[in-house]
């Protein structure tokens, strides 16, 4: 039976999200498998889906209402940010699960402050799991001491991440991981660039173009940060061992990174439904 790598979208899945995404993360990962992690999907993790759904947080207090935090989610500003926008729509989708399962009807004059406090306990229980629950590589050489997440005195929550020191050869360890070898990178970047142009969305493209950077920074140069977050699919599927499985629900970026590597893949369907299926 294979190890389960998990990628950052099953990992969101089965942490932070409501149970029917849970039971479809669950169904993807073959029975008896261990689940693994790595510091880098953490860090994924948290300069993506944790820092949106931490906006979404401290944004609440800038808004009278439920209905009119719920409105501004669905504003055309928000349609700049598609990451963004999915986080918040999916914690919206959490809360109403909530709600469903606890059979309750909320008090209007008290759902904001009961919206903020159910996504605070989302985001200080998910990151405790987070680092509690997967089996920790750390192939890549990723920081091992990233801060909780931190409620302050006006109640409003922050997570200071070191992301100024991403690419800072002194700090990031990405460089040797990169180097040694050098020739799976070189592979994905090359048969990622020969794909059909169909199949080479902007995100592809990219990533293509992050894969290339990596690879033409000498070892001890600094280079720019931000393509470590743009090669994210390939370096979590370079990174998996031998002999595991990656699991994910990204099939439109993992099905073509996947075979290019020789590695197997499993995807997670979409949820049809915010409860459980024996709920």
């Amino acid at each position: 039976m294979p190890d389960a790598f998990l990628d950052s979208s099953v990992v969101i899945g089965l942490l932070f999200r409501n149970a029917g995404e849970r039971a479809a993360c669950l169904k993807a990962i073959p029975e008896d498998a261990a689940r693994v992690g790595s510091r880098y999907v953490q860090f994924e993790i948290a300069r993506g889906f944790l820092r949106s759904l931490i906006l979404l947080h401290n944004a609440s207090f800038e808004y009278p209402s439920f209905s009119a935090l719920h409105q501004a989610a669905h504003s055309g500003q928000r349609r700049f940010k598609p990451y963004e926008m999915q986080t918040w729509m999916g914690a919206f989708d959490d809360y109403f699960a909530a709600l469903e399962a606890e059979d309750g009807a909320p008090d209007p004059d008290q759902q904001l402050n009961e919206f903020r406090a159910k996504l605070w306990s989302w985001i200080r229980r998910g990151w405790r799991k987070l680092q509690a629950d997967f089996v920790p590589l750390n192939a890549i050489g990723c920081r091992e001491d990233l801060p909780p997440p931190l409620r302050r005195s006006d109640q409003r929550v922050d997570q200071l991440l070191p992301l100024l020191e991403c690419g800072n050869p002194a700090a990031c360890r990405l460089q040797a991981f990169v180097d040694d070898p050098r020739a799976s990178k070189t592979a994905l970047a090359v048969g990622l660039d020969r794909l059909p142009e169909k199949q080479k969305d902007s995100e592809t493209i990219r990533h293509i173009d992050a894969l290339r950077e990596l690879l033409a920074v000498s070892a001890g140069t600094e280079f720019t940060g931000s393509h470590c977050h743009r090669a994210g699919d390939g370096l979590i599927a370079i990174e998996m061992p031998v002999g595991h499985l990656v699991v994910t629900k990204n099939r439109k970026h993992f099905e073509p990174i996947t075979p290019l590597l020789g590695k197997p893949f499993a995807i997670a369907l979409p949820a049809r439904s915010t409860q459980a299926p024996d709920s």
